[in-house]
């Protein structure tokens, strides 16, 4: 029903109740715009025996559209064989070199849509549209490209053009795409300033307006000292690609072993099979079956160290999304990272924690020892609270808020 607020529309694939990181940066994009100001409508994927239609609790309505693809990108599960793994991602190397847009049925339905509630609401209207997938752009840039009016933010958690795990069947693609979407676009989103910088390069739209709206954590930390009688480093998450902690593992092992009476215990929450532990450690790491996401933040409350591994990549800007939810638990972090990238520079800037290279054995060792020595000594770091809380999502999404109103709603 049309009120007297201003209106925004997300057009996503991912919203609850999916289940992942992307989904978590909608779900608080819808949660946390300022409701006396705006009345915020979702498009989104019907997964599941989810309802098509629904209103939220926190005056959010959702509208959720089936996509009737034949061939659909095949997902990932720990559990299955190596083999199947491998036959899976051939199959979506396939799909994507001739089928590049497994969403195309629920994208023009998306479309569809969102002309019906531009009509509805007199095209007064803010849409954010997400990235990735590309088909809520898609849906967005038609009506866009066919002299619809409205305001358009595009949000991107990752790069398109310029992701390196771009395969290049669709860089071409995916460039002429980018260029349409920054050159219609009235505002352009994304997760870090590197990001957005990289965008901002490669467009010549001179009015098109940058925001790095950050990641976070969406609960409220606590301030409370813990030291569990044994040392307990946890990490939560499953570990891929290169991301891997097997130089952590190297670096705890000649840490034990030119200390044997410390007592250390490793808990990898949710691994499953995508890390091989070494026979030197089975008596000190403990691998648990992935829990939710309550129980993950519940375990990295309890831990005494918070272990990130983020690999050196060409493409600088990520964060991890398990980095803020480790500063929302305001336990130290142990980041084995790229020292010069985002993640390393937060941490020390929160002063959340101890910061090594990701392929110095000999500085993890030391970070081990450093975060170890705070342990026994019962000390805690004195973490920048106030920057932290700055990475609440409620926080971030205000950013946005914000611009969205000084830009369009303010005369």
């Amino acid at each position: 029903m049309k009120t007297s607020k201003k209106h925004i529309v997300l057009v996503t694939t991912w919203f609850p109740p999916r289940n992942s990181v992307a989904v978590n940066r909608m779900w608080a994009f819808a949660k946390y715009f300022d409701k006396t100001f705006f009345d915020v409508d979702v498009i989104t994927l019907q997964v599941d025996s989810a309802l098509m239609e629904e209103q939220l609790t926190n005056g959010v309505f959702v509208y959720r559209l089936p996509n009737r693809m034949l061939f659909r990108k095949a997902t990932f599960n720990k559990s299955v064989p190596y083999v199947i793994h491998k036959l899976k991602a051939f199959y979506n190397v396939v799909l994507y070199t001739f089928f590049k847009n497994e969403y195309a049925d629920w994208q023009k339905r998306a479309e569809r849509k969102l002309m019906e509630l531009l009509t509805l609401y007199d095209n007064d209207t803010t849409v954010i549209s997400s990235y990735e997938p590309m088909a809520p752009h898609l849906a967005v840039l038609s009506l866009k490209q066919k002299g619809v009016a409205f305001h358009w933010v595009a949000d991107c958690r990752d790069e398109m053009a310029n992701n390196p795990s771009l395969i290049s069947s669709l860089k071409k693609a995916y460039t002429k795409i980018e260029q349409a979407i920054l050159l219609n676009a009235d505002i352009l989103s994304t997760v870090s300033k590197p990001i957005l910088d990289n965008f901002l390069a490669t467009v010549g739209n001179k009015y098109l307006i940058g925001a790095e709206i950050r990641n976070g954590f969406d609960f409220e930390f606590e301030e409370k000292l813990l030291h569990n009688e044994i040392f307990t480093v946890v990490s939560a998450g499953t570990f891929y690609g290169k991301r891997k902690p097997y130089v952590f593992f190297t670096a705890l092992e000649r840490f034990l072993l030119q200390n044997p009476t410390k007592k250390v215990r490793l808990k990898l929450i949710g691994a499953g099979n995508s890390v091989i532990v070494p026979s030197s450690l089975f008596h000190v790491v403990e691998t648990l079956p992935k829990v939710s996401h309550e129980g993950a933040i519940a375990q990295m409350r309890q831990a005494d160290c918070l272990l990130l591994i983020l690999p050196k990549v060409v493409q600088k800007g990520v964060y991890s999304g398990k980095l803020f939810e480790y500063l929302g638990c305001k336990r130290p972090i142990l980041a084995t990272v790229d020292k010069t990238d985002v993640a390393a520079d937060l941490i020390q800037k929160c002063n959340a924690g101890f910061v090594a290279d990701f392929d110095d054995v000999q500085e993890i060792e030391q970070c081990i020892e450093q975060a170890y020595t705070l342990w026994e000594r019962k000390e805690s770091l004195p973490m920048n609270d106030e920057l932290i809380m700055w990475h609440h999502r409620k926080n971030q999404v205000k950013i946005l808020n914000d611009l969205i109103i000084n830009s369009f709603y303010t005369k």
